[in-house]
């Protein structure tokens, strides 16, 4: 009872993107009304086909709509017109145990995090899609080593999010990748966030996942590399630097070579294209230098700016 009054006192907005969820959505609002009484709940429709808005709209939700496709569209909308202290993110397909939201919004103001993230991939039921399953893992490895912090599932769809994290979040993202951005974010401001083991059950027969390993994959591994020439410009535009610098080096012992044995050097074009690959490593590494120190200008004022905002 006391946990309920303590929730009760809070401005919760719960955003569930919805594409063709007609079979699952009623549930979903049910349970998320269950678990968070006194939230609002908003349904965004992403150009169904089926009656997915009606059936939220009989749950009890706020259905808006989103027409231009892709979660990230849905997302950035859905950030950016409601108003609340917490924004609770959840998928709409039924696969998500949301029971344990209370808790969650518990951990994020009692810990002073900025974000809770539900990590499915202890759930067995995570692992059916193996190619879904090992994506998951291949990309939360790839994240935690080029941003240098611990992400164990990246893409997950449940999340507890404070206000000043939502409205400081800059997407881009169009579709899926828009997870991805959450968690680069929050590294970019330094923010304080956890994950937090969610039970996680696979999809019922007829409901159908949007999103396409392989295709989706391509589109997400792009995002990423985008995120961290951004992010970390400095290691990227660094690491090509050093790539030109080699294959600059290894040319330009061909006509060396032949310099010290003939006295003569008739590999004019091999020498031309080792000069140009070494100014070209000169080039990456001045763009790197002044794009870290743009970056890291740019980034210390938002991270003031953040710190500055009320927590909830």
């Amino acid at each position: 009872m006391a946990e309920q009054a303590f929730l009760d006192d809070l401005e919760i907005a719960v955003v569930i993107p919805c594409l063709n969820e007609a079979a699952t959505i009623g549930k979903v609002v049910a349970e998320v009304r269950q678990a968070l009484p006194e939230a609002k709940i908003y349904v965004y429709d992403n150009g169904s086909t089926d009656n997915t808005a009606e059936v939220a709209k009989v749950a009890g939700a706020r259905v808006r709509f989103e027409p231009k496709p892709g979660k990230g569209r849905v997302l950035r909308t859905a950030f950016r017109d409601i108003e609340a202290q917490i924004f609770v993110m959840v998928d709409g397909d039924d696969t998500y145990d949301v029971s344990i939201l209370p808790q969650m919004v518990e951990q994020l103001i009692e810990q002073k995090l900025d974000m809770v993230v539900g990590d499915r991939l202890q759930s067995k039921a995570a692992h059916q899609r193996l190619g879904h399953f090992l994506g998951n893992r291949l990309f939360s490895g790839l994240i935690s080593h080029l941003f240098e912090f611990e992400v164990r599932d990246p893409f997950s769809g449940l999340r507890v999010m404070t206000a000043r994290f939502v409205k400081s979040f800059p997407s881009v993202s169009k579709g899926f990748e828009v997870e991805t951005e959450l968690t680069v974010h929050a590294y970019d401001l330094d923010a304080a966030f956890i994950e937090v083991p969610v039970t996680y059950r696979q999809r019922p027969e007829d409901s159908h996942s949007k999103l396409k390993t392989f295709r989706d994959g391509l589109k997400i591994l792009r995002k990423l590399i985008w995120l961290y020439q951004m992010k970390k410009p400095m290691p990227f535009y660094g690491t090509w630097a050093l790539i030109w610098l080699g294959l600059s080096v290894v040319t330009f012992l061909i006509p060396l070579v032949e310099f010290l044995q003939t006295g003569q050097v008739s590999h004019f074009p091999t020498l031309i294209v080792s000069v140009g690959g070494f100014m070209m490593s000169l080039l990456l590494l001045a763009i790197g230098i002044l794009a870290e120190s743009s970056n890291s200008n740019s980034r210390e004022v938002k991270r003031f700016l953040f710190r500055s905002s009320p927590h909830v």
